[in-house]
């Protein structure tokens, strides 16, 4: 990774790290023992300057200094980089750039799997960048390989998988596409208008409100489940959905809800949970996961599959 990068986005993770603020010395010092910098270089207070204001460019942030405060250096604020998705991808993405440095020095770093499909992105955006469709052929799990007509909008990353959403042209529907199952795509010449429906339905910003994962079906409800001791505490620490809710409290467990679509991907969700996480209410969406939990057990009795309509 370029030196600038490398230390732009080290200095943003130790100003937030150290929110009470670092003064140069201490910069100076952080810096030279920083694995981001293997050879132990020395920062001048010049460099510093210099790429100070490069990472308030790249990020969008203000790096002040503090005189009155023994001359600390602090994040002015950190609004941007908790509120814009763009830059906590730009973030994030340096991050793991320089992870990927370490791994091939260190041993002590272990990684999942890449996301598969990841080669299909850039001609996916260009085809997005261009306004043109795309012909793909695409391998579903039920049906043999199918070439399609197919408009993309945007693309969405849910649990290590890429996805593609469009429109299907000669269909007129909306599509998801999982990219690793995309066998083959081109970009085409001829333009392939939205109708109006799908224009407002394939927005990137409200299409998937409401929505846990990749599926978009149901009308959200309002789902209230209980957590057991020690689940409750992680489901505090990282939400099942960014609507979900305390609403009571106990020492052996803790009553949320959320207000989401109830879909295969949540359920699935919840199943993980295991015998840590019970649905409440409503008592229509209670009964579907008692009906799935009673097909899981007969599976294992009988080793059978058993087909849980959606």
């Amino acid at each position: 990774m370029n030196f600038k990068y490398k230390f732009c986005i080290w200095l943003v993770d130790t100003l937030l790290l150290n929110e009470q603020g670092l003064t140069i010395d201490e910069i100076q010092h952080k810096w030279r023992i920083s694995s981001y910098n293997p050879d132990g270089g020395l920062l001048t207070e010049r460099s510093f300057h210099r790429y100070r204001n490069e990472t308030e460019s790249l990020f969008n942030i203000d790096i002040v200094c503090e005189k009155n405060n023994g001359g600390v250096y602090k994040i002015a604020s950190t609004e941007e980089l908790d509120k814009n998705t763009a830059i906590q991808w730009l973030l994030n993405g340096l991050r793991i750039s320089n992870l990927g440095e370490l791994c091939q020095k260190h041993q002590n770093l272990i990684l999942e799997d890449a996301p598969l499909g990841v080669q299909r992105i850039q001609i996916i955006m260009d085809s997005i960048e261009q306004n043109k469709s795309l012909r793909l052929t695409y391998k579903s799990h039920y049906k043999l390989p199918k070439e399609y007509f197919f408009v993309p909008v945007f693309i969405r990353l849910f649990k290590q998988r890429w996805y593609v959403i469009g429109a299907d042209v000669e269909q007129n529907r909306r599509t998801t596409f999982a990219l690793e199952r995309i066998l083959d795509a081109s970009i085409i010449e001829k333009q392939h208008k939205l109708s109006k429906e799908l224009k407002q339905t394939l927005n990137p910003d409200t299409y998937f409100a409401h929505c846990y994962g990749i599926i978009r079906q149901y009308d959200p409800i309002t789902i209230r489940f209980r957590a057991f001791f020690p689940q409750n505490l992680y489901l505090k620490d990282v939400p099942i959905h960014e609507s979900q809710e305390s609403i009571n409290e106990t020492e052996d467990y803790t009553d949320f809800e959320i207000f989401v679509r109830p879909t295969y991907d949540l359920k699935q969700e919840f199943l993980w949970n295991r015998d840590k996480l019970a649905v409440l209410a409503p008592e229509s969406f209670r009964l579907d996961m008692i009906q799935v939990l009673e097909a899981m057990l007969n599976g294992y009795k009988t080793g059978e599959s058993f087909a849980i309509d959606e």
